[in-house]
This record gives C-alpha cells, sequence and structure tokens, in this order.
C-alpha cells in the first residue's frame, strides 16, 4: 500500500503538463516506486521539481543535467524506457 507522500509523487507524474512527459514519468514511477531507494526517491522529487522542457531535453534529447543527482535518475528513466521497448520519440 502506498502513503500519501508516494501518491502525491505519481500524482505529479501523471499530470506534468504534457502527454510525452505523463507518459514517461507516469509509468516509471507507477511501476518503479515500491523498489526504489529513498535516495532514488528523493533525487526523482527533485527532477519533478525541475521544468518540463528540461527533464524532456534530459531525459529523450540526451542532454545531460547539471546535477549529478539528476542525472542518475535520468538515466535510469532512460533504462526503464528501453528496457520496456518505449520509444519517446515516435
Amino acid at each position: 500500500m502506498k502513503n500519501e507522500f508516494q501518491n502525491r509523487l505519481i500524482y505529479r507524474s501523471w499530470h506534468r503538463g504534457t502527454k510525452e512527459l505523463d507518459l514517461i514519468l507516469g509509468n516509471y514511477i507507477t511501476e518503479n516506486i515500491n523498489q526504489m531507494s529513498k535516495d532514488d526517491i528523493n533525487d526523482y522529487e527533485a527532477l519533478l521539481n525541475s521544468e518540463d522542457p528540461d527533464i524532456y531535453k534530459w531525459i529523450v534529447k540526451f542532454e545531460v543535467p547539471t546535477d549529478n543527482a539528476l542525472n542518475d535518475i535520468v538515466i535510469k528513466i532512460r533504462a526503464y524506457l528501453k528496457a520496456n521497448q518505449i520509444n519517446v520519440l515516435s
């Protein structure tokens, strides 16, 4: 059972404002939140506090965030997309 904080992260992930990020982040967090470490969850929350255009560039266009913690979670999201054969460019 998810706690209130986890539910808030899931909600924020599914309601980013752009359909692409809603699908990327919503699916990622829904499928992975129960296995994520506390550090990963903190990094993910920091990612959600970033601007949508930046998040999109980092995940889809393979740009690198200046914050290493953000870069770590972006790499995990990209790996999730690849493992699940989710092509965000189509």
